[in-house]
């Protein structure tokens, strides 16, 4: 996906903010039904968008955002489908001027509350704790299917084939690992399909002055995964990271264990009763998740990040709440 760090990244109908601002105003009046009455830009950008805060005189907020990729609105009626309000809803601005240039506009429904990063501040151990909570009780809702064969033999296969394929040096320590869940495919084809959002961080996560979590933005990448795979990094989300650094504050565990608690707590009894069963299966479908997410594989090449990579010695010896008991959440 084309990055865009900057208005010079868009083609030049779109290169200065007078210009975004004039085209988010004809696109609102062509497609929303309203004009807009303010426009701002919201504290952060993403790498892949130019993203613009506006509030249409009717009172709606929305997001609009001009992209050089088209975006998968599918991934976002999934989603909302099974979790709800908490998934914005999303809409193409279909302009053939824009297109022809090599750029999709879209409007996002504006969910109310701030970036978890910044909308935590002051909070503490107990916003922390709050919010994961709370995460655990929205992906409670996140099944869709009974199994999960298709996403094993579509998604989740090929990465794990094209990760033993690929030529990084990284790779060659986490080969037989790799090989052994490449065997277990099958097995975890088993584990119900659920929502799974690609990058689920801080950033992501909407949260009001309460902690209570009011959004999960930014969709587009995701897609469904068979249970706990695209849980492997949620254990992070009750740590940090500093200077690139992964450490664990003093509510850790209790924050780490309220998302799990919550998880299995709202699911239904029978899919609860399944995963429970098959408990072990839950913890191998976590770390292939970590093992995915840290060799990211995208637009058919296999990379890693630098942070992730530092980290994985350790996350691999990660284990549930459910399968640890009371021992700590990392084996020595």
């Amino acid at each position: 996906m084309p990055p865009v760090t900057s208005d010079n990244d868009l083609p030049k109908l779109l290169n200065t903010p007078t210009k975004q601002v004039k085209r988010i105003k004809k696109l609102v009046s062509e497609h929303l039904g309203s004009t807009s009455k303010r426009v701002d830009r919201p504290p952060m950008q993403g790498m892949f968008s130019r993203t613009f805060f506006v509030t249409l005189a009717d009172g709606r907020g929305v997001v609009i955002q001009f992209r050089t990729e088209k975006l998968d609105l599918d991934a976002f009626k999934v989603a909302k489908g099974a979790l709800g309000q908490v998934v914005p809803d999303a809409v193409d601005l279909k302009d053939e001027e824009l297109e022809n240039e090599g750029v999709w506009a879209y409007s996002l429904e504006r969910l109310p509350g701030k970036m978890w990063v910044h909308g935590v501040a002051g909070k503490g151990a107990e916003g922390r704790i709050a919010v994961n909570r709370l995460l655990g009780r929205i992906l409670s809702k996140g099944c869709l299917a009974d199994s999960s064969g298709e996403a094993v033999s579509t998604k989740v296969r090929p990465h794990v084939e094209a990760i033993l394929a690929s030529p990084l040096d990284e790779v060659a320590t986490y080969r037989p690992l790799l090989q052994g869940f490449l065997d277990k495919l099958d097995e975890i084809s088993k584990l119900p399909l659920w929502v799974s959002h690609y990058d689920l961080n801080d950033v992501n996560v909407i949260i009001d002055e309460s902690c209570e979590v009011t959004g999960l933005v930014d969709w587009e990448l995701s897609t469904p995964k068979p249970f706990a795979v695209g849980l492997g990094r949620i254990h992070t989300l009750a740590g940090e990271y500093t200077g690139g650094e992964f450490w664990m504050p003093d509510e850790f565990e209790v924050a780490e264990r309220a998302f799990w608690k919550e998880l299995f707590a709202g699911m239904s009894q029978n899919t609860r009763g399944m995963l429970e069963k098959n408990i072990g299966l839950v913890q191998d479908a976590v770390i292939l998740g970590t093992l995915l997410d840290t060799f990211f594989w995208e637009d058919g090449k296999v990379g890693c990040g630098k942070v992730s990579i530092k980290a994985l010695p350790k996350f691999l010896t990660y284990w549930i709440p459910q399968v640890r008991g009371e021992k700590p959440p990392y084996k020595e």
